[in-house]
């Protein structure tokens, strides 16, 4: 009878230490930086980080005033593609009497994005990081 109350919280115990003690993915960290192109902090904007072996989960955020945080980053080797809006004027949106929306383009060069040969290594837990983009 002992045995078997003994047995029971053992188990309830080795339960909870699984519940509670164990993480639910890989390891993830917090990347905060700062985005500037050709001296400038990119207005608007997203950073993306792709495994550089195109594997697992990606992550991302937005760039408002320069500035991001991106958060369950997966810890490993990332390639960084930052992308920026130009605001080029307004235009009026598919549906008549619909408000205007802003017009965008690409404002960085593709070697930022779609070619983009930057990398970072992923640390758990935060990680501040600065890029200083370059117009050629």
């Amino acid at each position: 009878m002992k045995m078997a109350g003994v047995w029971r919280a053992g188990a309830a115990t080795g339960v909870l230490a699984l519940v509670f003690g164990c993480s639910t993915g890989p390891a993830t960290g917090t990347v905060n930086g700062e985005v500037t192109f050709a001296g400038q902090p990119i207005q608007e904007g997203r950073i993306t980080f792709v495994p550089v072996d195109g594997q697992g989960p990606t992550a991302g955020a937005p760039i408002v005033d320069g500035k991001f945080s991106a958060t369950g980053v997966p810890v490993t080797k990332m390639k960084v593609q930052i992308n920026g809006n130009k605001k080029t004027g307004k235009k009026n949106r598919a549906f008549p009497n619909s408000p205007e929306i802003d017009e965008v383009v690409e404002l960085l060069p593709s070697r930022f994005h779609a070619e983009s040969d930057l990398v970072l290594d992923v640390k758990k837990g935060p990680q501040d990081v600065r890029y200083d983009l370059k117009s050629h």
